[in-house]
């Protein structure tokens, strides 16, 4: 537990068998990425079920994100192949036909342009300006030119767009309920209502699959705060979101959009080329470090390496070097404010209750279950601090109390037992969390406890006599939310653990 921040790292072709699984779990990745915007469902069906596998092995909490390819708008095949458009020039964009500049392989989009607004291709190298529409096609200045080619990409940051989930994209859902994925990663979300329009569709298909809701279009940036509260994590997708806004904008887009999800209590993960250098390279470049680094300094739950290991020379190395990068910025961090060098801000480790606390013990209706596992959680961080306990020990049926604790950064490292394997899994998200998966229904507090106890010290997470602070909801028969903190001295236990984990240690 030296490192809180969790790392989400991609799969592809050079880290789909099971020896390199093996090796990029052990290397320190957390969370493991399926990009469904390659491959077939077939393929992602053999290397899901491959993970599940592997993990077992490894005795490993791993969940699964599938992330869905999106409205995606894309070039047509050119007659005449590559075209290089200069600037000043005048083309024309519609379907496929011998009038047309650029054909585009949805024309349907085209409506929905208007004169003025920018049309950006293959990451904004290219820009043209729409100067005028006509039936089934638009007219457009080129502003920068340069080539163009086959199925590049087109961004419309101009553009009011409707939401709308693709048939591809309709398929991956119902790909994603039938697999039992972890998290489903909804991609060009521009309001709260899209991540509704995606939960409803999977609720349809009787499921409920967390949203990492992907911030990536200018209109998203006009709605942060919604979006963040509709979706159950939300991922600052820089690759994108630095086409459609100016470059400039990304550094504090990132600071704002980790702010919200820390005042709201949502998981954030930032992404895209954290380490790209590594994709060809086996060191990083000192850009990237501190990129990385002050990804951790903003507050950031998760980092993504997206092609470093899907498709890099050296996946392994990427997922060991970021975890270095962050435990070591984790440090700092804790140093300097225990230092008192620098005043403690709500991306620090929580020292005393963090700013939301206070506001919920003096206006808070405390006698909602919701609002009284929030405060027991901040009591807790607050608790172990002053204390010096070693550990904080929570017990959640479904991750409400993880994901408080989570949010209030406690100084001292995180678990948290649930009977339920996929809440597990979904728990290995969330910062500084360790879940462990009980594998029978615990019915009485004085059980739990000494299950607890039992596991971490056959872990070896806790010592004898050492202090932890323990939550629950009691009676735990009820399965009630968070009511009740318990300051726990850890005895010494001779009984046999109840995981198959902990059993294979003894």
């Amino acid at each position: 537990m030296n490192r809180r921040a969790k790392i989400v790292a991609t799969l592809g072709p050079a880290t789909s068998d099971e020896r390199m699984l093996g090796r990029l779990l052990s290397a320190g990745a957390d969370v493991l990425r399926f990009n469904l915007s390659h491959g077939d469902l077939e393929s992602h069906r053999a290397t899901l079920r491959l993970v599940r596998r592997v993990a077992r092995a490894q005795h490993r909490q791993t969940p699964v994100l599938l992330d869905l390819m999106g409205p995606r708008y894309r070039l047509g095949i050119l007659p005449q192949g590559p075209l290089t458009l200069r600037a000043g020039a005048s083309v024309l964009l519609g379907p496929e036909s011998r009038a047309v500049d650029l054909p585009v392989d949805d024309p349907e989009f085209l409506d929905h342009l208007t004169r003025g607004e920018r049309i950006l291709i293959d990451n904004g190298l290219v820009e043209l300006e729409v100067t005028a529409k006509r039936a089934r096609s638009v007219a457009a200045r080129v502003v920068h030119g340069g080539v163009v080619a086959d199925r590049k990409g087109i961004n419309l940051p101009d553009s009011k767009l409707p939401f709308a989930i693709s048939g591809k994209d309709a398929k991956d859902i119902a790909f994603a309920v039938e697999e039992k994925a972890d998290f489903l990663a909804a991609s060009y979300i521009g309001r709260a209502r899209d991540v509704e329009a995606i939960r409803t569709l999977v609720r349809s298909l009787g499921a409920d699959i967390p949203i990492v809701a992907k911030l990536e279009r200018a209109a998203a940036v006009e709605h942060i705060d919604e979006i963040v509260e509709a979706a159950d994590a939300v991922m600052v997708a820089r690759g994108d979101l630095g086409v459609e806004v100016p470059l400039h904008q990304v550094p504090v887009l990132q600071k704002r959009i980790i702010a919200a999800g820390r005042r709201i209590g949502k998981p954030v993960i930032v992404a895209t080329q954290m380490l790209e250098s590594m994709m060809v390279q086996p060191r990083p470049t000192r850009a990237e470090t501190s990129d990385v680094a002050n990804a951790v300094f903003d507050g950031a739950d998760a980092l993504m390496l997206s092609g470093e290991t899907a498709a890099g020379k050296f996946p392994i190395d990427a997922v060991k070097t970021m975890a270095k990068v962050i435990v070591e910025a984790e440090l700092y961090k804790l140093r300097t404010f225990q230092s008192g060098e620098v005043p403690r801000d709500p991306a620090l480790p929580a020292g005393r209750f963090p700013a939301p606390a206070p506001r919920l013990l003096e206006g808070a209706n405390l006698s909602g279950a919701i609002e009284i596992a929030d405060v027991i959680a901040a009591a807790a961080v607050h608790a172990a601090s002053k204390l010096e306990a070693s550990r904080i020990v929570a017990f959640s049926q479904g991750g409400f109390t993880a994901q408080r604790l989570a949010r209030y950064r406690p100084i001292v490292p995180t678990f948290v037992f649930t009977t339920d394997a996929q809440v597990a899994r979904r728990i290995q998200l969330l910062w500084g969390t360790r879940p462990i998966h009980l594998e029978r229904e615990v019915q009485h507090r004085d059980d739990l406890i000494e299950i607890v106890e039992r596991e971490l010290l056959a872990r070896k997470y806790v010592r004898p006599g050492e202090c932890v602070i323990l939550l629950m909801g009691y009676p735990i028969r009820q399965k009630p939310l968070t009511n009740l903190l318990r300051i726990h001295r850890v005895r010494r236990s001779e009984s046999a653990p109840v995981t198959r984990a902990a059993k294979k240690r003894r």
